[in-house]
């Protein structure tokens, strides 16, 4: 996970009308969904969901099911401004959602799911929010589906969300010891899934085997063997890269410190 700028991504001005219009009775929506908000985070009734709290102000899906209309989804403009925000990878894996979906109409409408932080379920009032929005794959947004701990999950948009996870060079990935927002991210996404690792971990070799080749050879600095650009898993990449040169450069002063001084 690398920190999300959300420069430039904001509602187009219709936005608001364009929610409104989908709804029965934007008025009664909007009320409900406040009132919805203000019971137990954590209780029955909240849990249980929004259509289930408040049917009769939701149209229905196509199933014939009260829902919230996904018009996070119809209008191509959500997905265009955090499929950009996120470079085409996923907000929580940094895996290339782009790269195994076609997307139904190339540039204008690119692949990738548009995934709510707060649940769209237990927070409607969020549901079209863009603040709330950002770009998952479909692995990691099935995954959390509408859960929501107590304490909530890691933004990728806020601080140094990278730093809050210990990545292996084998892929795997951990929580930092006492941050509970990091553990329910790593549990809740998936994130240690079998074959999110095994590529993470292919990703984190191949680059570990250049960086070696490297290490000692005069001029050469950390800067120039990290990844610089937002490419698959580069946070984890760049974790073990800097576990890696600063190990080496340990050894390297201990063999120094080891040779016998030459006599003058």
């Amino acid at each position: 996970m690398i920190r999300l700028r959300r420069r430039g991504v904001k509602p187009p001005a219709d936005w608001q009308g364009t929610v409104d219009a989908a709804l029965p009775d934007a008025a009664a929506f909007w009320r409900k969904a406040r009132a919805f908000e203000k019971l137990a985070e954590q209780g029955a009734k909240r849990k249980k969901g929004f259509a289930s709290y408040a049917p009769e102000v939701l149209p229905a899906d196509e199933k014939g099911k009260p829902d919230l209309p996904p018009v996070w989804r119809t209008d191509a403009r959500v997905r265009q401004a955090i499929a950009g925000m996120s470079n085409g990878f996923c907000a929580y894996c940094q895996s290339p959602v782009s790269s195994n979906h076609p997307g139904t109409s190339g540039e204008d409408r690119p692949p990738g799911q548009v995934e709510h932080f707060r649940p769209k379920a237990r927070f409607p009032a969020q549901a079209y929010e863009w603040k709330n929005y950002f770009l998952a794959c479909m692995a990691c947004n099935g995954a959390k589906h509408d859960r929501w701990p107590a304490g909530g999950y890691v933004r990728p948009d806020e601080g140094r969300p990278g730093r809050r996870f210990v990545f292996a060079e084998d892929g795997g990935i951990e929580a930092r010891e006492g941050d509970e927002q990091a553990r329910c991210t790593v549990e809740d996404f998936g994130l240690k899934r079998y074959w999110l690792t095994q590529h993470r971990g292919t990703a984190i070799q191949c680059h570990l085997d250049f960086v070696r080749r490297l290490m000692g050879h005069p001029g050469i600095q950390l800067q120039d063997v990290l990844m610089t650009r937002p490419v698959a898993f580069s946070e984890a990449i760049n974790q073990n890269v800097r576990r890696v040169w600063a190990s080496g450069r340990r050894k390297r002063k201990k063999a120094s410190r080891a040779r016998p001084r030459r006599a003058r």
